[in-house]
């Protein structure tokens, strides 16, 4: 691990030395306390065993462990883990996502969707707002799951479709609730940082009734709230990396060409003579150039002043659940889980005139319409007699918020029973998504039309001219919700005796009906909501799976698992995958494991049923932007087009291929290394087809291409002459397809030493890190993959050194976490000839103020922080625990394509200070 830089292991020792360390299985170990004598569920398998047994590398996280780690939800949690990677979702994903208010874990960086998310082994309904982009279509919210309740979750690494079916193809997150609680506890943390942003305020409490073994039945309910306050870009000007992009040229990071004090883009005459407006105040006019390439002045705005970091959240969620023993060998079990959450993310007015190209489209008829780009004569903010295009931002309408309320409900009800020799489990389940997506203050487009015309909206007195704010304001609410009616059964019994003991088979088979719909807004839907994009769908379908597993300990030192399952969707066919899985204890300290398994993801009913969504997209119009013809023009650059995502009906599902190979070496007692490799496999995949292909391959007779682009040659010139002028580019149709395929390989590390020291307690040290060796791709099917190992939000390594220090009442923890850097462009390989050039160069030295300008950052940093926390249980009945995350206060690392700092990687939050208390009684 020669990238981990010895700092880190520095400041972990001295962390160590000043606060101590958590327990033996400190967060994100692999192997906890000391196995039990009883047999438990793994995940991995149907199978119940003891839990060190298997041949799949699981990472185990208790109760205790996400107490001490100081995290405030399973978001947070599980995304710092070294195998999680791009792709999920996050609350900072802000309300211009089409899951806003959703977040997500993403194992080895192949999307939310490739990640299974379950609940006791049990699936989880969707989020349900309609999601077109690539492994979000699919997503549990993990926000709608409470986590004072969970006893530990349980990560399989390699695939598991075999087992557990679609979705499983990177591995699974099984997140174990409570089975029983007798007693009570009411507990509560804060959180802030060093300038008391970013609080979060959580209060739980639980009761239990009845013992298991004594009175044959118990009962207990849990409830917990949690609120996050909002954190506003400007508050957070001094940590985030806006001043970074000023530094570097990219003069507009904080600020926008529309302004409520317009632009004039032509003049009196026609010509193109930008002039900010007389209102404008003087700190805000600078020179056109940047923006227009041409001389001249323009009014910016800072739309930042509006921009939430962090949006606000509340969220109240409340658990049952009873379990009566009818017999000494049959049980029912019921549960009960709600969740309510509100997020609002405040948002800047909206913003309409020239450059403002995209299109309002009637998703009734599948008609566009073009917005208005110039004020008419008469306007009353147009001083000359002929039309004048401008850039404007209607302010006196209101910041266009958006305000999310998701609820989810889950019910389950089974028995678990003993017939014969054999383990029997068989539940029903119910399980609801429902949004309400509430957006405020958005443009009518009747209204946009009549206010660039005569007697139009004044934006200089918005209530003023023929057309006032009130007219032109709207507010609009999209709903939707998805739905899971789950019944199961699963058994389990010894069949024989093997050369190594018992050979066990599991059987299983579950009958699930999906349903999604999400209905946007009439005045979406038909075209009246200006420039804003909507997500329909309505689709159901039904899904019967069988499975079985055998463990086979052929020898004393040798154990084989095998697993297959078949899956049978009523929308588009079979899936048939198998699994094999072998573990060898060579030496008694000693075990030799691999895995090798097909998987598959079967399309989501917002891909393949009656579903689609109108959005926009930013491109280069090949024909507009610098043509051969006219290599100075730059009318289509950086264009803003409207694109309409259709789902397709004659999708197949993705399918993989997954390899796994590790050990497990235990010289001593208190000494454990385990690395494993793995490599994944994807083809067939489900995605967009790329605007930029589409626009490459204009013309094209091909099915994949033809007829999808959409011109306007009345509209103006932006002023730009352009020899044979194609048109204003406008639209896209773009569809889900299968194609491409990707690779992604790599190693776990896992390395743990405990040391006793007498009456001084125990010291624990621990390593888990990932190493990727291998992450390429292609687009299109047959193409040749590309590497992005180190490019583009592909790190090589990430990891964390953990130290551990009990000692009486005390449990105390320092946490190295650390993110190798990379370079902040994509692979030359994968860029026009140009492109790669300037990427090679790390420069643009014709000045262009194109997006893939460089400006001589070439590289995002490595990224170290420390966490440092403790634990006191000295007061009868508490526990008291502290936390200081980031300790350093070290900023994330400067990435000239996010602004203002990479989300995938780093938290915003700089010092963050935790405390909590906890108070229980039986």
């Amino acid at each position: 691990m020669q990238n981990f830089k010895p700092r880190a292991l520095i400041c972990a020792l001295t962390a160590v030395g000043a606060f101590g360390a958590v327990s033996a299985g400190s967060v994100f170990a692999q192997t906890a306390p000391a196995p039990k004598a009883e047999k438990i569920e793994v995940t991995g398998s149907n199978i119940k065993r003891i839990e060190s047994e298997g041949s799949a590398p699981i990472t185990i996280i208790t109760a205790e462990e996400i107490r001490q780690s100081g995290k405030q939800t399973l978001t947070e949690l599980l995304r710092e883990l070294p195998f999680n990677a791009t792709g999920g979702l996050t609350e900072l994903s802000g309300s211009s996502s089409f899951s806003a208010g959703a977040a997500s874990v993403s194992l080895r960086g192949l999307g939310s969707t490739a990640t299974l998310v379950l609940v006791n082994g049990r699936r989880i309904a969707p989020f349900s707002s309609v999601d077109p982009n690539f492994g979000q279509s699919g997503v549990v919210n993990l926000n709608a799951l409470p986590l004072d309740v969970i006893e530990r979750i349980e990560i399989l690494k390699d695939g598991a479709s075999a087992i557990y079916g679609s979705e499983a193809v990177a591995g699974v997150v099984n997140i174990i609730l409570r089975k029983d609680y007798k007693g009570g506890q009411v507990g509560a943390n804060v959180t802030q940082n060093q300038e008391g942003l970013y609080k979060t305020r959580t209060g739980v409490a639980t009761l239990g009734f009845g013992d298991l073994a004594k009175d044959k039945y118990n009962v207990f309910f849990n409830v917990e709230a949690y609120k996050q306050d909002r954190v506003m870009v400007r508050q957070a000007d001094k940590f985030l990396n806006r001043q970074e992009f000023r530094d570097n040229g990219f003069t507009w990071v904080a600020t926008s060409a529309f302004s409520p004090n317009i632009t004039y883009i032509t003049n009196g005459t026609g010509a193109t003579a930008p002039a900010a407006g007389p209102n404008c105040p003087a700190s805000n006019v600078i020179s056109a150039t940047i923006f227009l390439g041409v001389p001249g002045t323009q009014c910016l705005y800072d739309q930042f002043q509006n921009v939430p970091w962090v949006p606000d959240v509340k969220r109240a969620s409340a658990f049952s659940r009873g379990t009566i023993d009818i017999t000494a060998t049959t049980s029912v079990f019921a549960e009960l889980n709600y969740t309510d959450q509100k997020t609002l993310y405040p948002g800047g007015a909206s913003t309409a005139g020239q450059g403002s190209t995209s299109p309002t489209v009637n998703g009734l008829n599948g008609t566009v319409q073009f917005p208005p780009t110039a004020l008419a004569v008469g306007h009353p903010n147009n001083p000359f007699t002929i039309p004048v295009l401008a850039r404007v931002r209607f302010d006196g309408v209101g910041p266009r918020d958006t305000e999310l309320v998701n609820k989810s409900m889950r019910a389950l009800v089974g028995v678990k029973s003993v017939i014969g020799t054999w383990d029997v489990e068989s539940a029903f389940l119910y399980d609801k998504n429902t949004i309400d997506w509430t957006t405020y203050n958005q443009l009518r487009y009747d209204m946009v039309v009549r206010a660039f015309g005569a007697n139009g909206y004044n934006f200089n007195n918005p209530n003023g001219g023929g057309v006032t704010a009130d007219m032109v304001r709207i507010n609009l609410l999209d709903k939707g919700e998805s739905k899971y009616s789950i019944w199961d059964v699963k058994a389990s019994s010894e069949i024989g005796k093997l050369a190594g003991g018992a050979a066990v088979l599991a059987l299983g088979a579950e009958y699930r009906k999906e349903t999604r719909i999400f209905t946007p807004d009439r005045n979406t839907l038909n075209g009246n909501s200006f420039q804003l994009g909507a997500g329909s769908a309505d689709g159901t379908r039904n899904v019967t799976s069988t499975y079985a597993e055998f463990v086979l300990p052929v020898l004393k030192n040798v154990e084989v698992q095998l697993a297959g399952r078949i899956d049978k969707y009523s929308d588009y066919g079979n899936s048939r995958t198998p699994k094999i899985a072998a573990s060898w204890a060579a030496l008694s300290t000693l075990k030799l494991r691999g895995s090798y398994a097909t998987g598959f993801r079967a399309p989501s009913l917002s891909e393949i049923s009656k579903s689609s969504v109108t959005s926009f997209t930013t491109v280069n119009d090949p024909l507009r932007c610098r043509p051969a013809s006219a290599p100075t023009a730059t009318a289509g650059c950086n264009q803003s087009i409207g694109s309409l995502l259709q789902a397709n009906p004659d999708l197949q599902p993705e399918k993989a291929k997954t390899h796994s190979a590790g050990f497990v070496w235990e010289p001593t007692t208190d000494t454990n290394l385990s690395v494993d490799y793995w490599s994944i496999t994807r083809k067939n995949e489900v995605s967009l087809i790329s605007a930029t292909d589409i626009l490459a391959n204009e013309g094209s007779t091909n099915p994949l291409y033809a007829n999808r682009i959409i011109r306007d040659r009345t509209a103006l010139n932006l002023g730009v002459p352009i020899p044979n002028d194609p048109g204003t580019l406008v639209y896209i149709r773009r569809g889900f397809q299968n194609n491409g395929e990707t690779t992604v390989r790599g190693f776990d590390v896992d390395a743990r030493y405990r040391i006793a020291l007498g009456s001084a307690g125990r010291l624990t040290l621990a390593v888990t890190a990932t190493r990727y060796t291998d992450n390429r791709g292609s687009g299109i099917s047959g193409d040749p993959q590309i590497s992005n190992l180190g490019f583009l939000n592909s790190p090589l390594w990430r990891g964390n050194v953990r130290g551990t220090w009990q000692v009486g009442d005390w449990t105390s923890t320092g946490i190295v976490n650390y993110v190798g850097g990379f370079k902040s462009y994509f692979n030359p390989e994968s860029l026009t000839a140009a492109g790669a050039t300037l990427a090679r160069n790390c420069g643009d030295p014709a000045g262009s103020a194109s997006f893939a300008t460089y400006l001589g950052r070439c590289a995002v940093k490595e990224y170290v922080t420390v966490d440092l926390g403790t634990e006191y249980r000295g007061f009868k009945n508490w526990r008291i625990n502290a936390t200081i995350r980031n300790i350093a206060n070290e900023r994330p690392s400067f990435d000239p394509r996010n602004r203002p700092m990479n989300l995938n990687w780093y938290q915003p939050q700089g010092m963050n200070f935790i405390l909590g208390a906890r108070y229980s009684w039986n």
